[in-house]
């Protein structure tokens, strides 16, 4: 987990967000135990989305906040 720092724009409105990010992790089939891992996809926790250099994240509903975490991972896959 790794602490990131995004600048995206958000319905018209330039934010800075960061957050901790875990990377997807593969699936794996088989360990010699016979056991296996289905793997995870990427995550983004956040911690903080600064708009006009103030953190407005309690402001925001958790629908919301998702949205803007997906945005962060798909605006991060795109370089």
């Amino acid at each position: 987990m790794s602490r990131t720092t995004f600048s995206i724009e958000y319905l018209g409105r330039d934010l800075v967000v960061s957050g901790y990010y875990d990377p997807a992790e593969n699936e794996v089939r088989y360990y010699e135990d016979g056991s296996g891992y289905p793997g995870c996809a990427e995550s983004l926790e956040l911690d903080t989305i600064k708009l006009n250099g103030r953190n407005i994240i309690g402001l925001l509903s958790g629908f919301t906040q998702n949205e803007i975490a997906e945005k962060c991972l798909t605006t991060k896959n795109q370089y």
